[in-house]
């Protein structure tokens, strides 16, 4: 995925503030993302390369118990620290699966084929960060469509 737009999320002043334990050395924060699909692994079949996506802020694997009723940032398997270490995100601490943020050049997003959102070729990418983590932190569950213009 190359980004081309990503946000500061309160959250990631927390983790620059020390507030918040297991955070390494060089850990690339950011965990509000817009990019442009560039290579696919083979089990992504609903985006294609060239795609404007927003990425969503928690990681998902869209088959746990949790992923079947849709509540996605309770995933139990895309932490890779286990079922109860809680919600995997970008850009977090160890105990959130420390996975590489996005505020980067590129990113890599495992279970790509879960939440990735088809921006419109008329919302800019200046909106549709916003979808990216500020809206989905209000709702309760996820699945309110495939895409923004939804």
């Amino acid at each position: 995925m190359r980004l081309t737009t990503s946000a500061i999320c309160g959250t990631d002043l927390h983790f620059v503030r020390g507030t918040v334990p297991g955070m390494g050395p060089g850990t690339i924060l950011g965990h509000e993302g817009v990019g442009v699909v560039e290579t696919l692994g083979s089990l992504v079949r609903n985006i294609e390369v060239g795609d404007r996506i927003v990425i969503p802020s928690t990681i998902a694997c869209s088959s746990c118990v949790y992923c079947r009723a849709v509540y996605y940032a309770q995933c139990d398997v895309a932490n890779s620290g286990g079922n109860r270490a809680g919600t995997a995100f970008f850009g977090g601490p160890e105990a959130n699966g420390a996975i590489p943020g996005l505020q980067a050049e590129k990113a890599r997003v495992p279970f790509a084929h879960v939440g990735l959102g088809k921006i419109p070729d008329d919302i800019s990418d200046d909106k549709a960060i916003l979808m990216s983590d500020i809206f989905p932190t209000g709702c309760l569950r996820r699945g309110l469509g495939h895409g923004i213009g939804d």
